[in-house]
């Protein structure tokens, strides 16, 4: 939302906003930056001050908000979010949309950087703050837009997946896996949201999607446009054929239709070596050159909440967003194996409406396993989720412990303090949760500091 605010205030409109309670960074720092002061509480009278011309509702309000019975009551018009970038940010540009379980902002943010480091004022919007800007969107001049593409509801009175309002000329597709238990009720349905937006592509659009994916196998089986594979599988049109852990990034041999070539870029993980490989393949597709893309995708500098490094001394602090158990277990693979770290502790918050369910208790058990030490934190919310349905944070620290891997559960106070008292030179601690861990970075950034750590 606040993306968008930015996107629509560089097109000259007037934005204000309301908010439950204060932003906190990295929001809060881009609405400053932008001029914008949101009003704090949701009031029907807030409506009447600001008198606008119309409303765009984040997908978190519900039909009984003041503001929205104000506003309708009123005959403004609503807008969900992604029917308001349709409605005032795509019209004239080619749509860009990066789409799939797990690698989204990554590999949609590598798009946008990539974009703008070959010149070609991309407009873009990102689940995540580019570390280079220090923003998550950019209004352009040029014919692209790059759109991360989620496949979440819209709005309460728009129960539409976001990207079906994304107009895709062209897109990435990085695999498709059960997710969302909390609207979609199997992976049939997830599935059908899937082709429903590759069905949007244009006969003359292009396709970029992971054949090494069953499920993306699965959503593209019925669609029209060119289709154009990528991954590790020989038989693909672009395939990763040898990749490199380093300790600052990685290297990666490829093969194009045209040639081979190896290329670096700064991320950790053959996962985020395959995201690239899947934004190289687009642009190679729609006419930009190999050289000059290598060579912009080895100046992107990452996004914020993706494997972020917070600090590194004897010990490094990594911060990620990831929280469904593949993403787990892949990011917790890619950093133990680049890194090396003398020990793995990972600090986990199971904070989606998804992870809080029981559904993948199985897998978070596996991968979770991959730590020498976890702490569990307990999210907020949890007992809003049917007993039945709920995630056992118990029996999953039990599993755990029994499987030799020392779990505890927390509440997050203190957390910073008994972190640094277990940890000991070339230890790596990760942060996984969809939110952030608070002031628990600063403290235990501090204590380490603190031991000559």
């Amino acid at each position: 939302m606040v993306a968008l605010a930015g996107l629509l205030k560089a097109r000259g409109f007037e934005i204000t906003g309301t908010e439950a309670t204060t932003p906190y960074p990295p929001a809060s720092k881009v609405l400053k930056d932008l001029g914008i002061e949101p009003i704090l509480g949701f009031r029907e009278e807030n409506i009447d001050l600001v008198k606008p011309s119309a409303v765009v509702v984040g997908n978190v309000i519900r039909a009984d908000n003041p503001e929205v019975k104000r506003a309708r009551k009123l005959g403004l018009p609503l807008h969900s979010m992604p029917s308001a970038l349709a409605e005032w940010i795509l019209p004239d540009k080619k749509s860009l949309v990066v789409a799939g379980t797990h690698g989204k902002t990554t590999t949609t943010a590598l798009l946008a950087h990539t974009l703008e480091a070959l010149s070609s004022e991309p407009t873009y919007l990102v689940g995540g703050i580019l570390r280079s800007s220090g923003l998550n969107f950019r209004y352009g001049d040029g014919p692209f837009v790059v759109l991360e593409g989620d496949e979440y509801d819209s709005a309460f009175f728009d129960k539409r997946p976001k990207f079906w309002h994304y107009r895709p000329w062209a897109a990435i597709l990085t695999g498709v896996e059960y997710d969302h238990a909390d609207i979609y009720p199997d992976y049939g349905s997830l599935l059908s949201a899937f082709r429903g937006f590759v069905g949007l592509i244009p006969r003359e659009g292009v396709l970029v999607f992971c054949g090494d994916d069953p499920g993306a196998r699965e959503a593209v089986l019925e669609s029209s446009c060119r289709l154009i594979s990528y991954g590790k599988d020989p038989g693909n049109d672009y395939v990763l054929e040898a990749f490199e852990p380093q300790s600052s990034g990685s290297t990666m041999r490829v093969k194009t239709p045209e040639s081979r070539l190896q290329m670096r870029i700064p991320l950790f993980g053959e996962h985020n070596a395959l995201n690239a490989l899947a934004v190289m393949a687009l642009l190679l597709e729609l006419g930009f050159s190999i050289e000059d893309t290598t060579r912009a995708l080895s100046t992107f500098q990452g996004v914020l909440r993706r494997q972020e490094v917070l600090y590194r001394g004897k010990v490094t602090v990594i911060d990620d967003f990831a929280h469904h158990p593949t993403a787990v277990r892949v990011t917790l693979s890619a950093l133990r194996e680049a890194l090396r770290p003398v020990r793995l502790f990972v600090c986990f918050e199971p904070r989606t409406n998804t992870s809080k369910r029981g559904i993948f208790m199985a897998e978070y058990m596996k991968s979770l396993a991959l730590a020498d030490r976890v702490f569990i934190k307990e999210p907020p919310g949890l007992e809003r989720i049917p007993e039945e349905e709920r995630l056992d944070l118990g029996g999953l620290a039990n599993e755990l412990n029994n499987k030799g891997v020392p779990t505890s559960i927390e509440t997050g106070i203190h957390l910073g303090e008994r972190l640094a008292e277990e940890l000991r030179a070339g230890d790596l601690v990760v942060f996984m949760s969809s939110a952030s861990f608070g002031e628990v970075y600063s403290e235990l950034i501090e204590y380490l500091k603190d031991r000559g750590l």
